[in-house]
């Protein structure tokens, strides 16, 4: 593969990209790297083209080029780029960037450091977002048998810039930045962000609230940033200069924290390793915008045969899992008691310390991040490609439509548009309000292929359970769930027999896993589920030992006049052809049965006021859409008596109904 890699200002990120030059050419692949520390010409841009990459590699956004008039250079090319960010990329994120990352997602690759940050980038709306963990150079962080280890040391190497909290506060952002920094001191292991938003929930900080509600680019850059800039160097001299009795040698400020210090210059990057080889114990002390992850050092010390005592990070489970709680400290009293027993048990130290060397070798260079980067981007098609796979599976969605030629409700002719709605898995449609029943429906609508296909493979996935904040186990149910299923047999029960035992069959259509049909089945009702996905039938056969028929109603299933009453839980909306559905409900049903619905309203406050964005207009899933009066007419045409209808206590914009069976 050729990949140009972009090196920019800064002061690890050269490092970085120096090393991820180094581990994509030891994997075998043709790499240019173009230095960019100054500035970007015509040169480097025609050197880029002549070299003909496959992808653009760069830290952070220093890859996204544009020219004088704004226009993305690599996307116009036809090349992507790959976004290493290792900083919080929100910090740097403008709306062209993400305007641009939205429009065009299959030029861009962001791999992300730190789990906050990669979910913060996706609630912004960026995707093809992949995690990925710093790493060290083994030919840069080595053991050097010359350096002899002074026991009885302890040295932090780091950036502390001279601040301090601020006094006579005057801006309410300053008092917020301070607030936030003094509370992450007294919580080590709470992470930045969290702190954060414990913070913004005081009143005193409402309009700060506010700003980071409506103003979230202004948030990140100034006030999120300054607090990690502050208060890295603030944290790190509250750490510090709590230590004493012992040797602490600091690398990287002028300030004399305590009487133990002893203040050095910051070491070049080129010295590092032999730094960390001089004393008996390194401390690792994160700046603030880490909020899960490890940083280089803790890789880099141990890659050199030092050792590392780090400040709490999520990441440290993940990169140690066996010794991660031997090796890092979550408050000052737990820095304290480490840092005296490794000062004085050189052996368990040393031990700790071939252990982590060699795992940080096997499994955490540059070249296995290289790898991980490339496992990515081999697995997906080039821009070009994508382009051509859309058109033809533009081609082949539009064999699963059927256009509609009159309202499926009371077969009116006279409808308007409301919305053109692009839904799962880029399923497109429009959305009319018949003039003359009020209901909405698709148009065109799923075929019934399509829509079986989709139930089976789609609709109970992992991927789709996430996507629409479910959990993401099926058999999973929360107290809430439970609540609800009570609450709808309550529904049933009062207009049912109160007085009969046992008290009749009932039939559950859309049954899903089955939990409503036990709760039924707690009552003492005969019970029967029909369900479309044969995972979810499955789960409630198991589960409950219920008698579930995995399929759709139709004339075979089920003799005439069986059941007392017929639920559909959030069904008749999934219906595209309601009339053959009402015929076969009425058809099982016993004389004055009942059948007890509920189905979103579409003409509901919560509709109104979202519009578009109404969470159920949900193509290909939701192809009609019901309101009091389009409902009255669906059951009126098949002879039902409406005996309720009414808002639903589950969900905003809800229609519940009951309805009595009168005619044969």
């Amino acid at each position: 593969m050729k990949i140009a890699i972009l090196k920019g200002k800064g002061i690890i990120a050269p490092h970085v990209t120096d090393d991820y030059f180094q581990a994509f050419k030891e994997l075998g692949h043709d790499v240019l790297l173009v230095n960019i520390d100054q500035d970007f010409g015509i040169g480097d841009y025609q050197a880029i083209l002549d070299f003909k990459p496959q992808f653009i590699l760069a830290y952070g956004y220093v890859g996204i080029t544009r020219d004088r008039n704004g226009r993305f250079l690599w996307r116009e090319e036809g090349i992507p780029v790959i976004c290493l960010h290792y900083d919080n990329p929100l910090f740097s994120l403008n709306d062209q960037f993400l305007n641009e990352f939205k429009e065009f997602p299959s030029f861009y690759y962001h791999f992300v450091w730190d789990n906050y940050c990669e979910k913060f980038m996706r609630e912004a709306g960026v995707s093809n977002i992949y995690p990925i963990m710093l790493a060290t150079n083994p030919n840069k962080f080595y053991v050097d048998t010359n350096i002899v280890t002074q026991e009885n040391e302890l040295a932090f190497v780091g950036s502390i810039k001279s601040v301090q909290l601020s006094t006579n506060l005057q801006h309410l952002e300053q008092q917020f930045i301070d607030y936030v920094v003094k509370q992450k001191i007294n919580n080590f292991r709470v992470p930045l962000f969290d702190v954060c938003m414990d913070a913004l929930s005081n009143p005193k900080f409402q309009a700060i609230h506010i700003l980071y509600k409506d103003h979230t680019e202004v948030f990140w850059k100034n006030i999120y940033y300054p607090i990690h800039s502050r208060g890295s160097s603030i944290f790190r001299k509250h750490v510090l200069g709590s230590l004493s009795g012992v040797d602490m040698h600091v690398y990287g400020t002028q300030e004399k924290l305590n009487e133990s210090t002893i203040v050095h210059t910051a070491v070049p990057y080129n010295e590092l390793s032999m730094t960390y080889q001089k004393h008996a114990v390194n401390l690792n002390i994160s700046s603030l915008q880490l909020e899960t992850s490890v940083n280089n050092r803790v890789f880099d010390v141990f890659a050199s045969r030092g050792f590392v005592l780090s400040d709490y990070k999520k990441d440290m489970e993940r990169v140690f899992p066996a010794v991660w709680e031997a090796i890092t400290f979550q408050d000052l009293n737990d820095l304290l008691i480490k840092a005296d027993y490794y000062l004085t048990h050189k052996k368990e130290r040393d031990e700790l310390v071939a252990e982590l060397n060699n795992h940080i070798l096997e499994e955490h260079t540059y070249k296995d991040r290289a790898a991980e980067i490339l496992n990515v981007i081999s697995s997906y098609d080039s821009p070009r490609d994508i382009a051509q796979k859309k058109s033809s599976d533009h081609d082949q969605k539009e064999q699963y439509k059927e256009p509609m030629e009159s309202c499926p409700i009371c077969d009116g002719n006279d409808y308007t548009q409301l919305y053109k709605i692009l839904g799962h898995r880029q399923f497109e449609t429009n959305l009319h309000r018949c003039t003359a029943c009020g209901g909405v429906f698709m148009d065109p609508q799923p075929t019934e292929e399509y829509l079986n296909w989709f139930y089976q493979n789609i609709y109970y996935s992992e991927d789709h359970r996430k996507k629409m904040g479910w959990d993401t186990e099926i058999s999973n149910v929360t107290s809430g769930m439970l609540r609800s299923y009570e609450m709808r047999m309550d529904l049933v029960e009062s207009f049912a027999d109160q007085t009969r035992f046992p008290r009749g069959t009932l039939l559950d259509i859309g049954c899903s896993t089955g939990h409503f049909l036990a709760e039924a089945q707690f009552r003492y009702w005969s019970v029967q589920g029909i369900e479309i996905s044969e995972s979810a039938a499955n789960e409630g056969r198991k589960k409950f030992g219920l008698n579930v028929v995995t399929g759709e109603i139709n004339d075979d299933i089920f003799e005439n006049e069986s059941f007392d009453v017929v639920t559909a839980w959030d069904v008749l909306e999934h219906i595209p052809t309601p009339h053959s559905f009402m015929k076969n409900i009425k058809r099982v049903l016993k004389k004055d049965g009942l059948f007890v619905a509920n189905t979103p309203n579409v003409n509901s406050s919560a509709s109104f006021h979202s519009g578009s964005k109404w969470r159920h207009l949900d193509p290909p899933l939701h192809v009609i859409l019901y309101d009091h009066i389009s409902l009255r007419i669906l059951m009126k045409m098949h002879g039902f008596e409406i005996l309720k209808i009414s808002s639903g206590p589950e969900y905003l914009g809800q229609l519940q109904i009951i309805a009595k069976k009168t005619t044969n």
